[in-house]
C-alpha cells in the first residue's frame, strides 16, 4: 500500500489495516502525523471510473449537507489494474447485537440519510450497471441469471431448482402487487448495523457506499436486514412520516415481497461468484434460500 500512498503524494507516520479482502474492497487507516487520518480505499476489481464518480457524488452531497461519511479527499488513482482513493476518516463503531432502543435508533437514522439523498434522485439518476431490486432478479445488470442458474445446475441440481422456484415465486408476488409502480430514490444501500457508527451513545457517521443506487425504500429496508430488527422498520416508518415523506400503501405492501428478492439476488450474486471463481459457497447459497420463505420444491432433484 506504500507504493499506491507514494503514487498519492502521501507519507505516512502509520498504516493499519481495516480490511482487505481481495479482489473485493480494502481499506487501510493512515496515520499522517499532526493527529490527522485518513483512509486508504481500495476497490474492487469490477468497480469502474464511471461508478465510483456515482458513489462519490453521493458522499459529496452528504458530506456538503453535514454528514460524517467517507467521502474522498482526493483524486482516483489506478495502480495495478485497480482503483485507489484517499476518503475521510469515520470514526466511532457499530454496534453489533443491537439491543431494542439501537434498532429504534438505527431506524431513525436510516430515515435521516434517505431524506438527505431524497434530493439527488432527479439529478442523479440511476448508478452506472444497476437496476431496482423489484424491477429484476438482480440489481447487478452484469449478472446473467440465466447462465448463473444454468451453470450451476451441473454442481447442484437440488438447489439450482429450489432458486429458480424462489425467483419466479418472488417475481409472481411481485407483480401481484403492482410492484413496478414503486416509487424510486437514492438509497445508501447497505445500511446493516455494521455500516452504521456511533460514538459515546451518539451516531458518529456512515460508512460503505459500495451500494447506493437508485432503489426503493422497501429495499432499503430489506438490504439493511431489518427482517431481524421489526423495531427499525417502525422507527424508519415514523421518522420519515416526521419529515413530511411517509411510506405510501404500496411501499409497505412491498416491505415483505422486496426482502424475498433481495434474498434471490444474493443466491444471483453468490451464483455469479461461483462461475467467476469456480467454487461455490453451498452453505451460504442454502441459508439465502431459506430465508427467502419460498419452500424447497417437493420434486427439486437431488445431488
Amino acid at each position: 500500500m506504500r507504493d499506491v500512498l507514494h503514487l498519492l503524494g502521501v507519507r505516512p507516520r502509520s498504516v493499519s489495516t481495516l480490511k482487505d479482502l481481495p479482489p473485493g474492497n480494502g481499506s487501510w487507516l493512515v496515520d499522517t502525523g499532526g493527529g490527522e487520518r485518513i483512509v486508504l480505499r481500495r476497490y474492487h476489481d469490477r468497480a469502474t471510473a464511471e461508478d465510483l464518480d456515482y458513489e462519490h457524488r453521493v458522499l459529496r452531497h452528504l458530506a456538503q449537507s453535514g454528514w460524517v461519511v467517507p467521502d474522498p479527499v482526493g483524486d482516483l488513482v489506478r495502480h495495478d489494474g485497480l482503483w485507489f482513493c484517499l476518503t475521510r476518516y469515520v470514526p466511532g463503531a457499530a454496534v453489533r447485537d443491537e439491543p431494542v432502543d439501537q434498532r429504534r435508533r438505527r431506524g431513525r437514522d436510516m430515515a435521516r440519510v434517505d431524506v438527505a439523498l431524497r434530493d439527488l434522485t432527479e439529478t442523479l439518476g440511476q448508478r452506472p450497471g444497476w437496476r431496482a431490486q423489484h424491477a429484476a432478479t438482480t440489481v447487478h445488470a452484469a449478472i446473467d441469471w440465466g447462465a448463473c442458474l444454468a451453470e450451476f445446475t451441473g454442481c447442484d441440481p437440488r438447489l439450482a431448482g429450489w432458486a429458480a422456484a424462489a425467483a419466479a415465486e418472488v417475481r409472481a408476488v411481485l407483480a401481484s402487487i403492482g410492484a413496478e409502480a414503486l416509487p424510486l430514490t437514492v438509497v445508501h444501500g447497505d445500511l446493516a448495523e455494521w455500516n452504521v457508527h456511533y460514538l459515546d451513545g451518539r451516531l458518529a457517521g456512515v460508512v460503505d457506499f459500495a451500494l447506493t443506487h437508485l432503489d426503493s425504500r422497501p429495499y432499503e429496508l430489506a438490504i439493511a436486514r431489518t427482517w431481524r430488527a421489526p423495531e427499525a422498520i417502525e422507527a424508519y416508518a415514523d421518522e420519515l412520516a416526521r419529515h413530511g415523506w411517509p411510506l405510501t400503501q404500496l411501499e409497505q405492501a412491498a416491505i415483505g415481497p422486496v426482502n424475498q428478492a433481495f434474498r434471490v439476488d444474493m443466491v444471483a450474486w453468490e451464483l455469479d461468484q461461483g462461475r467467476r471463481t469456480g467454487a461455490y459457497d453451498i452453505r451460504m447459497i442454502e441459508r439465502q434460500l431459506r430465508l427467502t420463505g419460498v419452500p424447497e420444491p417437493d420434486g427439486a432433484a437431488r445431488s
